[in-house]
């Protein structure tokens, strides 16, 4: 695998407080460090501005779910995107209910009760059983994008509206740097990306044209908004096997302070 140099990637979910007068969407202080002293990042077409009305689009939507957690401990409700990965069950990203001990999938501005049935803060992947979700799953590519595929960034950026942001893949890398609370060094293998990953989209899929999910978006270079990352779809897998026979809720660990 080919090392990239950049400064940070900026774990992307939307927080806003759980009391008080307003709703400000914040930004998690928590930051992915990448090695500055490897080789330069691979250099790819700016993504194609049509793919975003793309048919493909319409087709994935109804499987990419809105998360919202509330963690009453922290006073903070989480929001990101998660997408359905097997009947009644959606993959987001760890930090999405990191802390939190109410969960629910956000359909049609309707919440349907949810549990964390996976929860692993240093894939940052967590798995959530969502009893009477009507919403078919989508599948995981069984091979790794090249360089410069067209792609898709599926999400809920800022707890808003469901948005399609246009991509094209960089490369594949090993990144290495902290799991979710900063406690210990870990390596995923994940994509990185030229399109934009905003607040709020974390958790949601990266996607191909034939709506094949390549992998899991989770944050965005510091100095480059033009850069995202996501976890590949052979780093989620593990998660997605082990996920399936879970019926019990897990515990989500400490709020991301």
């Amino acid at each position: 695998m080919i090392m990239m140099r950049r400064a940070a990637a900026l774990i992307a979910a939307s927080v806003l407080p759980l009391t008080g007068c307003g709703v400000v969407h914040e930004t998690l202080e928590r930051v992915t460090q990448v090695p500055m002293d490897q080789a330069p990042m691979v250099e790819v077409d700016a993504p194609n501005p049509a793919l975003a009305s793309d048919a493909v689009v319409a087709d994935a939507q109804r499987s990419v779910i809105k998360i919202r957690s509330l963690a009453h401990a922290c006073e903070k409700i989480l929001e990101g995107s998660g997408f359905v990965i097997a009947p009644n069950r959606v993959m987001t990203s760890a930090h999405v209910v990191a802390g939190a001990d109410g969960f629910s999938a956000v359909v049609d501005d309707q919440e349907i009760p949810a549990t964390v049935v996976l929860y692993d803060p240093s894939a940052d992947i967590s798995v959530l059983d969502v009893p009477g979700l009507d919403a078919p799953p989508l599948s995981i590519a069984d091979q790794p994008a090249p360089t410069g595929t067209d792609a898709l960034v599926l999400g809920y950026p800022g707890g808003g509206p469901f948005v399609a942001n246009p991509a094209r893949i960089r490369e594949v890398i090993e990144l290495n740097g902290p799991d979710i609370y900063h406690t210990t060094t870990v390596s995923r293998e994940v994509y990185v990306i030229r399109g934009k990953v905003g607040q709020g989209d974390s958790g949601g899929p990266l996607i191909d044209m034939n709506k094949k999910v390549l992998g899991v978006n989770f944050g965005a270079a510091v100095d480059d908004p033009d850069t995202g990352f996501a976890l590949t779809a052979g780093q989620i897998y593990p998660q997605m096997v082990t996920s399936a026979g879970n019926t019990q809720p897990v515990a989500t660990g400490a709020c991301i302070t």
